[in-house]
Formats: C-alpha cells, structure tokens, sequence
C-alpha cells in the first residue's frame, strides 16, 4: 500500500480507524479539538484528513488553523462532520471537502452545525445517538426504495428535528411519533434503518470517501479492485 508516515486522519465515531486503515495507511487520531492541528504539522504532518472533531465539550478547530496550515503548504481534506463543516468554510483557502454532507453544506441545503452531531462512547468512539444528516439521507433512500412516500417525508424529519441531538436514538424517534397520524411510517422507517446500518450511515460513506481521496493523492500509481 505504501507507507505515509506524514499522514494523519482525525477520526472517530463516523468510521472505525482499522477500517480506514486497509484503505489509508495513516496515523489515525481521535477526534479533532482545537490546537491538535497546529501540533501535528509542527510534528511534520503533510497530508491531514479531517472527518471527526469535538465541539462543545471542548474548543472546535478553527478556521484559522486549518487556514494557517493550508499556507504553509500542507494538504488538508474534510468530510462527513466536523470536517464537512471546515471544508464548507474554507474551501476558498484550498481545504479539499469530499462527499454528500460537505456538498450540501455548500449548496446551503444543510445549514446548521447541529446536523453532523451525536453522543458517542470515549471509549470505543461508537455513536450513541443519530445525526441528523444520517437521517436525511436515510429518508431519501427510503423513498427511493418504496419504504415511505414522499408526503411522510417532512412529517419524520420534523419529528427527528424537535429531538435533541444528545437525546436522538430509534426509541427516541418512535417514542415521538407514537401517538401520530405518522407512526406507522415512523416504525417502518426505524425498521429500514436498523436494517441497513452500513449503507445508511452517511458520515461513514463520506469518511470512505475522504481516505480514498486521500490514497489517491498520496498514492497516485496504486489502485484497489
């Protein structure tokens, strides 16, 4: 695969970093907090992937660094979270976004940070809750595929929207349209999502997005089938 001791890939919850590694051999730290970037080029980092930060419990990172950093000639990618959020802002700077949240985030179809948060265990860095994008882009797959129609569409995502990010988990989601003109099509799209865990985890599509970009980068003349 070659070796690429001057990567690093700010991970967490949106991909488990042994499945990013048979895609990127790379230096996989936990979620990104502010300062962490400054510290990592100083330790000479080149190629810097972005996908999960801390925000709130800790000080996110900021513009200014990822700006600081792409001055200096260093390549920096993002995607799926706070990544996606960074990359939508400093795009213009050189930052490179990769996947379905970051474009959207600069189509303005997504707006607010709140949309890639989740609780997620320190320990082993799984999600505890759902983000709001997952949702998103579960619901339109579900229409795709025959499981909701596209009148429930508002009336769920509304539904996940008055839930608190901290608080958004499936019992939480029927729990809120239980006693709805829409609860069966709630119960029906929770289903669809317990079912499809893998292919409706759209953090976790976008982070395979930004390790494979990232390989294609570093690795230009090696391929996967």
């Amino acid at each position: 695969m070659g070796i690429s001791p001057s990567s690093v890939v700010f991970l967490g919850p949106s991909l488990n970093s042994s499945e990013a590694a048979t895609y990127l051999e790379a230096e996989y730290l936990p979620p990104i907090r502010r300062g962490d970037l400054p510290r990592v080029i100083a330790d000479g980092a080149q190629a810097i992937g972005i996908v999960d930060g801390e925000f709130g419990q800790s000080l996110a990172v900021s513009v200014m660094e990822i700006c600081a950093g792409l001055k200096r000639g260093v390549k920096i990618w993002g995607a799926a979270s706070m990544g996606a959020l960074r990359a939508a802002e400093c795009q213009s700077a050189g930052m490179v976004g990769v996947g379905w949240i970051f474009q959207n985030y600069v189509s303005g179809y997504l707006r607010a940070d709140d949309e890639v948060a989740l609780l997620f265990d320190p320990r082993n860095y799984r999600a505890t809750t759902i983000a709001l994008v997952n949702i998103r882009w579960a619901l339109q797959t579900a229409v795709s595929m025959g499981v909701l129609s596209e009148s429930a569409v508002p009336l769920v995502l509304n539904s996940a929207r008055s839930i608190r990010y901290t608080e958004r988990t499936f019992a939480a989601l029927l729990s809120a349209a239980a006693r709805s003109e829409f609860s069966s099509e709630m119960r029906a799209f929770v289903e669809y999502m317990k079912e499809n865990p893998l292919q409706l985890d759209r953090k976790r599509l976008d982070a395979l997005l930004l390790v494979d970009a990232m390989h294609g980068f570093l690795h230009p003349q090696i391929t996967f089938p």
